[in-house]
């Protein structure tokens, strides 16, 4: 029949069917759901057996190409590659796809088997084969698949394994998941019950048998948590369950049953043990509540911190330890914890049984259910009110110490001589200038702060305080980053051990800049004081004497002396004021000629940039001033109401230069031809100096050294 049915396959113009052959061959095919086909590569057309319209929904004859349409987009290319990679050594092909059934839509797998047929050249010229439905099979092979999956996820998930065990023959079988449980590979399980025993706890063994000979008993079951010790000391908690099979006599035949591994849940329950007696021990105060505020648990913490016992606060709102002005903040609170997010520590009030406010240290947690959802709050209290008063007392020491330390302009310090460690206050990094970001310098770097010259003496010294214990002070000058340099005064105290030995010690750093600088200049002062009373007493014995001797008469002498003498004197007030470190020039002018006249702003005209002189060109030039303003006042321009004087200077780094001209005064007929003290003084004290009397007046021109 099928050799008659293949010639007929290659005549386009007639279709494949059971013709010539028994009618129940087509009917065996249409049950199977098997259609056969064949291809004409030549004409592209493809012929079917007659119940491909039954079965594909496709007509028995229609162009190839028209099939490799109704095959899935997805399966597609492994239909053509399979026609493609056919040769006259390998005709044979065999792949499995899905279609859709052309009349109902209907989806379905399919069993492409076919082979090519190839001219003596090699060319394919045409195809036979058969499309078989398997789509049942698919479907099978698919649930079963999914089954096993499903009980693989389910085994790996739960960490569960199978297990069967016939009494009669002692044999024990199991699920590879046990033996990974066990840690065992499976050839070396032998499959007897003792291979499972010894991997069991030794403590545990005897239990497991006790529970095995029960669960013998009719009616009985079998349920034991045990413990498996695993290499490298492992331990791992089991549960067994399982039942017996009897026969009717109610002789045990066989058992079966499932170990599931509850480490996890043991470990959690021992966690939970331990976390109960600590809450329960606890000296802070652990405080449960739903998340209406409502207290589910209470420990004797909390009946000690706010004086309520756990039956009197459990099932009670929380409001009843909150104080009015808190209400927002445990609302707060509770609406923080509902999106599952903790409240950190932070301090806070709550009321005592009596009403008093007690100063609590609060932090709030959430707590979870086994679906992760926020079902409550965990909230633990400590009792701050004596830390708090002593952090106030701290901190108002603090306050006074760094008040004290800021201004005195002093640092804090303390060195631990075992690990060699230093720590600073803050005052001490303003004092020598570092960035207290940059962290704790070493003693070494701290050394090399010190100023050369001193760095050795203040090696011995603090060495040698060491040695000796109790009270040092050590003063040096170090330099700052920034290249300045200031005095510090290191005052501390040795601390020892039972032995003597120096374990540590402390103190303060003080900036004495000041001070140094002080008894540095009161030390130049007295030098320079000494110096210039020497000069003084020399200048006044000169002037004294060379008075005298152009002095007409005691009374004269009188006069100039004392004269000379008060300017002396002025110029030195004026620099005392000054302490010394020199005077302005508009100033010196007016001390010496203001009490000469009664107008001092009418009589004198003066022009000139601001000058500071020093100490010595302004007493000299003071005694000039006084020279040359008496002579005015007796022979020149300021013996008249009328007259004026001009005083113009100009002056450098290194010069004074300065003009006295006298106008208004009375004539002048000839150059005066006496030349007292006055005359000399003048010579004597300006670098350069020069006279004209002109009708108008004196012109004289001095040049000192600033």
């Amino acid at each position: 029949m099928f050799d008659q049915q293949n010639s007929r396959m290659h005549d386009p113009d007639r279709k494949l069917s059971a013709q010539g052959g028994p009618a129940w061959a087509l009917q065996a095919l249409s049950v199977a759901r098997i259609v056969f086909y064949s291809i004409d590569c030549a004409s592209g057309f493809m012929v079917r057996s007659d119940n491909s319209m039954d079965i594909l929904g496709v007509p028995p004859a229609a162009p190839a190409a028209t099939w490799a349409a109704a095959i899935f987009p997805e399966d597609r290319s492994q239909y053509e590659d399979a026609r493609a990679r056919l040769t006259p050594e390998s005709p044979g092909f065999e792949i499995e796809y899905r279609i859709a059934h052309a009349g109902s839509g209907k989806q379905f797998w399919v069993l492409d088997r076919g082979e090519g047929e190839f001219s003596p050249e090699g060319r394919l010229t045409g195809i036979r084969g058969a499309i078989i439905d398997v789509s049942a099979r698919v479907s099978v092979e698919r649930e079963l698949r999914k089954a096993a999956r499903l009980r693989s996820v389910v085994f790996e998930a739960a960490r569960m394994a199978a297990w069967h065990f016939d009494i009669v023959s002692d044999r024990f079988t199991c699920t590879d998941e046990l033996l990974a449980l066990l840690e065992i590979e499976r050839h070396e399980f032998d499959g007897t019950p003792r291979a499972l025993e010894s991997a069991i706890h030794p403590e545990d063994r005897e239990a497991w048998r006790r529970a095995h000979e029960t669960a013998r008993t009719p009616g009985n079951r079998m349920e034991i948590e045990f413990r498996l010790k695993l290499p490298d000391s492992k331990l791992r908690w089991l549960l067994s369950r399982g039942e017996v099979v009897r026969r009717q006599d109610g002789v045990p035949l066989e058992s079966y049953g499932v170990m599931i591994d509850i480490t996890e849940r043991k470990a959690a329950e021992e966690a939970a043990a331990r976390l109960a007696a600590i809450v329960e021990s606890s000296e802070e105060a652990i405080i449960a509540k739903s998340l209406r505020g409502v207290i589910t648990s209470w420990n004797k913490g909390a009946e000690r911190l706010f004086g309520y016992s756990a039956e009197e606060m459990i099932g009670e709102s929380i409001w009843k330890l909150i104080p009015e002005d808190g209400e927002h903040e445990e609302i707060h609170i509770l609406n923080t914890i509902r999106t599952g997010q903790p409240v950190r520590s932070h301090e806070t009030v709550r009321l005592h049984r009596t009403g008093r406010k007690i100063h609590v240290a609060v932090s709030v947690s959430p707590i979870l259910n086994p679906q992760g959802m926020v079902v409550g709050a965990s909230t633990i209290a400590r009792d701050v009110t004596e830390r708090r008063r002593q952090n106030e007392m701290l901190r108002e020491n603090e306050a006074r110490l760094r008040l004290a330390l800021r201004s005195a302009r002093a640092g804090a310090w303390n060195f631990d001589l075992r690990r060699r460690e230093l720590h600073w206050s803050p005052e001490m990094f303003a004092l020598y200038g570092l960035d207290p970001a940059k962290g704790q310098p070493s003693r070494e770097s701290l050394a090399q702060r010190i100023s050369p010259a001193h760095r050795k003496r203040a090696r011995r010294e603090f060495a040698r305080a060491m040695l000796q214990g109790g009270s040092f002070t050590l003063e040096f000058p170090i330099v700052r980053p920034d290249g300045t340099e200031i005095w510090t005064a290191l005052a501390g105290d040795v601390i020892k051990d039972e032995h003597g030995r120096p374990v540590s010690t402390r103190g303060i750093d003080q900036d004495i800049t000041e001070r140094k600088n002080w008894e540095k200049r009161q030390a130049m002062l007295l030098r320079e004081l000494s110096h210039r009373v020497k000069n003084t007493l020399a200048v006044v014995q000169s002037v004294a004497r060379q008075t005298l001797r152009s002095s007409p008469s005691p009374r004269s002498f009188v006069d100039a002396f004392e004269g000379r003498i008060r300017s002396l004197a002025a110029s030195h007030s004026l620099l005392t004021e000054a302490d010394w470190g020199g005077a302005r020039l508009d100033t010196i002018i007016h001390h010496q000629v203001a009490a000469m006249v009664h107008d001092y702003e009418g009589r004198f005209r003066l022009r000139g940039p601001a000058v500071v002189l020093s100490a010595e060109v302004a007493t000299q030039l003071g005694l000039v001033l006084h020279e040359l303003a008496t002579n005015a006042a007796k022979y020149g321009s300021l013996s008249v109401p009328e007259g004026q004087v001009d005083i113009i200077w100009t002056a450098t780094k290194t010069r004074l230069r300065l003009v006295w001209r006298e106008h208004g005064g009375p004539k002048i007929e000839k150059k005066p031809e006496f030349s007292g003290f006055g005359s000399l003084l003048i010579n004597s004290s300006a670098l350069k100096v020069s006279q004209r009397f002109t009708q108008d007046g004196l012109i004289c021109r001095l040049e000192f050294a600033r």
